[in-house]
């Protein structure tokens, strides 16, 4: 069958930009959030997973689905539900006024839930797409599966670039331009969407694996692999700490940096020049021995990026040194997987991206959450108690083996939102305009303004930076984990390339082969080829 690898691998970078696009702009909008519906952390947290939570499922039943009906048809469906989930944006502030004229205490819920469905469509439709393009990659790079790969999750951080920059400048109080609505800016990955969809659909397609090999029980045998049930363990840790902490990223800068969204920016821009351009350098290191320093490195990262008492520049030196760390965690681990288990084709790649995002939509979304409010709280507690009083909910929040009093969502974004001179707020408007304040605490609010705003954002500053040093045990794990691998495939003989005849060969010769038969890095798509 003929078909343009070219196009293919354009189409199938796109939809990452999409989904990264979507998935940057969506950690922007937490503030207009708080503002508009009273969607305090833990809430916007829950969102944050199910952007996640379809994809884990889908990504591992959508690699069965594209053995048994190809990868086109898949992506077209991707596209439709990618749709409307963005159409779905629209609907929350018109509901959420009819309900909260109808009963302004359940309004919150159930525009929360508008907004976690649209989310959750969303993460189904990036299922689908990992579900598609990592195997469809893998296929049509055979002899380059790791460089390649790298290359395709490029477009995850140009999306991010792409995204972040939009929210930088429309998005929220402190956009550099102007501020628009939101749904709008939430909505914008469904023009990258109809762009590959007008792509794809004249394409034609290569068959899948299992549809090549007429032995689709063949596609299940990396299950009964020790070593490769270790990397799906191993795969969701990396799916905690890289997508789990991007998730998190704006909000715990917030009063840290001008605009937060700055710091996802350039660590997205770091990722997306490491994947794409030291692909070679990854295509000739031993992959194992590449996750396991890879792990060092994000460890470390993090532990700088939660250090206390740091100026601006010395906040982008560790975002610098945690994005080398984290660049080739992801595209590596599915090129470990192409590998070591070409016979599985998407459903090996499926179960570790399956692994990875359910770990973030089911554990590491909401549970760096609840670490950041409940570190916020105690501190807030223990350093301004009467701040405190003033701030915290009444009933107490029982979430991931925490139970204290979060801060009320609607006064934390008036504090939070409000710069300070000297200590001193500039104006106490976001108290007196904020709507779901009752206005029995205003006067109160306003008058302590003076000392309240600086102790809460001090406080909300301590809680980021602590989740984020919470967060680097989970890299610490993942180094141990990959250190035995290591040992383990150093004792029967080194890591060793796996091709679909069943015969091996090591990195180190699989790498040499592909520099002089002319299929190695250097084999990049040229613009006649798109």
């Amino acid at each position: 069958m003929n078909f343009s690898r070219g196009k293919l691998m354009l189409a199938s970078f796109l939809t990452l930009v999409a989904s990264g696009v979507g998935f940057a702009t969506r950690t922007a909008a937490g503030g207009d959030w708080e503002r508009e519906f009273n969607i305090g952390g833990a809430e916007f947290g829950g969102i944050l997973g199910a952007g996640f939570l379809g994809f884990g499922l889908m990504i591992f039943f959508g690699g069965i689905l594209v053995e048994k009906f190809g990868y086109k048809k898949l992506l077209m469906v991707a596209c439709v539900l990618h749709l409307i989930s963005a159409g779905m944006l629209f609907l929350a502030n018109p509901l959420f006024d009819s309900w909260r004229a109808a009963n302004p205490e359940t309004a919150t819920a159930r525009v929360f839930g508008v907004l976690f469905w649209s989310a959750f469509i969303f993460s189904i439709c990036q299922g689908l797409y990992e579900a598609v393009i990592n195997p469809l990659i893998a296929q049509l790079y055979p002899d380059n599966k790791t460089h390649y790969l790298n290359i395709l999750h490029a477009g995850w951080p140009a999306g991010m670039i792409i995204g972040g920059l939009f929210a930088a400048g429309f998005i929220g109080e402190n956009a550099w331009f102007m501020q628009i609505p939101w749904q709008w800016a939430l909505s914008s990955f469904a023009v990258v969407v109809l762009v590959y969809a007008i792509m794809v659909l004249p394409e034609k397609f290569p068959e899948t694996v299992g549809e090549s090999s007429g032995n689709f029980a063949t596609v299940f045998s990396c299950f009964i692999s020790i070593p490769f049930l270790v990397l799906i363990v191993l795969h969701a840790l990396v799916g905690y700490m890289e997508l789990g902490v991007d998730s998190w990223m704006t909000k715990l800068m917030e009063n840290l940096l001008p605009n937060s969204i700055l710091i996802l920016v350039y660590t997205s821009l770091l990722m997306f020049i490491l994947r794409f351009f030291a692909g070679p350098i990854v295509h000739k290191v031993n992959p194992i021995g590449l996750l396991f320093g890879s792990s060092v490195i994000a460890c470390l990262g993090l532990l700088w990026l939660g250090s206390p008492n740091q100026t601006v520049f010395m906040i982008f030196a560790a975002a610098t040194f945690y994005s080398f760390g984290k660049a080739f965690l992801w595209p590596t681990m599915l090129g470990v997987a192409g590998e070591r288990y070409p016979q599985c084709g998407s459903v090996a790649m499926g179960a570790l991206g399956a692994a990875g995002m359910l770990c973030v939509g089911q554990i590491a979304g909401p549970r760096i959450g609840t670490q950041q409010g409940f570190e916020m709280s105690r501190n807030l507690e223990e350093t301004a108690p009467d701040t405190f009083s003033r701030y915290a909910s009444q009933d107490m929040t029982k979430s991931w083996g925490y139970e204290y009093r979060a801060l009320n969502a609607a006064k934390l974004n008036a504090a939070n939102g409000t710069e300070l001179v000297d200590g001193t707020p500039k104006t106490t408007d976001a108290i007196s305009s904020a709507e779901l304040i009752p206005k029995g605490e205003k006067k109160l609010l306003i008058k302590n303004a003076g000392t309240d705003f600086k102790a809460v954002q001090d406080s909300y500053l301590f809680g980021g930076r602590r989740a984020l040093t919470l967060t680097s045990y989970i890299p610490a794990a993942m180094a141990v984990g990959f250190l035995g691998l290591l040992i383990y495939y150093r004792a029967i003989g080194g890591y060793k390339v796996i091709h679909l005849d069943g015969s091996e060969e090591s990195h180190e010769d699989a790498v040499e082969e592909t520099a002089v038969d002319g299929t190695g890095p250097e084999d990049t798509p040229t613009a006649s080829e798109y």
